[in-house]
């Protein structure tokens, strides 16, 4: 069995349209068909289910994605080993991260990394914390950078970012300093869903406040528009409010909240590529020189 072929059925799985894929692994479309009629032939059985609007796996397909991806994994770090031990530095990373990191973080990292190493291969994956965690689950990204909700990934800290309160200038908390949560419980709440802001949730659980929720919400500009209109106040992490429009008053909680980011890795799956390595630890000191 061929390592293209299993990278092309990988890839056909992840976008879910044979071409799509073919456009991003630079095939044509019957190519792309071909090799992975030539797999299930291989195999002894089909690996896609065809559908009018994509592809998706079959049962048997998911069983064996799981192996195509560990070959795939270790023939990249086999050829990175190479090509160091030869001088030569070359990888490929996926990152997998927050929309508020993806926006103010990622962009000066990579702008910057990538002038220490140019040929190393980048892919950025924007998604919320039960992304994040299927990624990581499925093996798509090496690692995410996020919060961590739970004990399967390996957690390395980075930096707190508070939780703060927005709310429209026309707001009657808009005049004090401080919000107590005693206050937010008064005030029509526009709610994030637990799958993108889960600390949100976290913060009303521990401190037993139930919030009066108008709306709830899972898109980050949705709620920040909302609240620009007045149809309630809401509770989004600094980093996502660093670039928050004109209209919008961001007040500090009394009872000081943070989430904590960090890059979470599933270690139990594989072992860092020397690239990922490299990159885990230019982002470490980008964070401390920076924050």
């Amino acid at each position: 069995m061929s390592l293209k072929k299993y990278s092309a059925y990988i890839k056909v799985v992840e976008v879910g349209s044979l071409t799509k894929a073919a456009e991003m692994l630079n095939y044509t479309q019957p190519n792309i068909s071909q090799m992975i009629s030539s797999l299930e032939e291989e195999c002894g059985f089909p690996l896609l289910i065809r559908q009018k609007n994509g592809v998706k796996p079959t049962k048997n397909g998911l069983a064996v994605l799981h192996a195509m991806r560990e070959i795939q994994r270790g023939y990249e770090k086999l050829s990175e080993t190479v090509n160091q031990i030869n001088g030569l530095e070359t990888g490929k990373i996926r990152i997998g991260a927050y929309t508020s990191i993806a926006t103010n973080w990622i962009p000066k990292i990579l702008t910057e990394f990538k002038n220490l190493h140019p040929f190393i291969e980048i892919q950025v994956y924007e998604g919320n914390a039960s992304e994040l965690n299927h990624w990581l689950e499925e093996d798509q990204i090496d690692f995410g950078i996020g919060t961590s909700h739970n004990d399967k990934w390996e957690f390395q800290p980075l930096v707190q970012d508070p939780i703060l309160v927005i709310m429209s200038p026309h707001h009657k908390l808009a005049k004090l300093n401080l919000i107590t949560l005693e206050a937010i419980e008064s005030a029509e709440f526009i709610l994030p869903y637990s799958d993108s802001h889960f600390e949100v949730h976290n913060v009303f659980k521990k401190e037993q406040i139930l919030p009066k929720i108008a709306y709830q919400v899972r898109g980050d500009e949705t709620i920040i528009s909302m609240v620009k209109n007045n149809l309630g106040i809401s509770l989004l992490p600094n980093l996502l409010l660093s670039r928050c429009p004109e209209g919008i008053v961001i007040k500090p909680l009394e009872t000081i909240v943070s989430r904590q980011l960090g890059i979470l890795m599933n270690t139990k799956k594989h072992v860092a590529t020397p690239s990922v390595n490299k990159m885990i630890h230019y982002i470490n000191d980008w964070v401390e020189r920076n924050n």
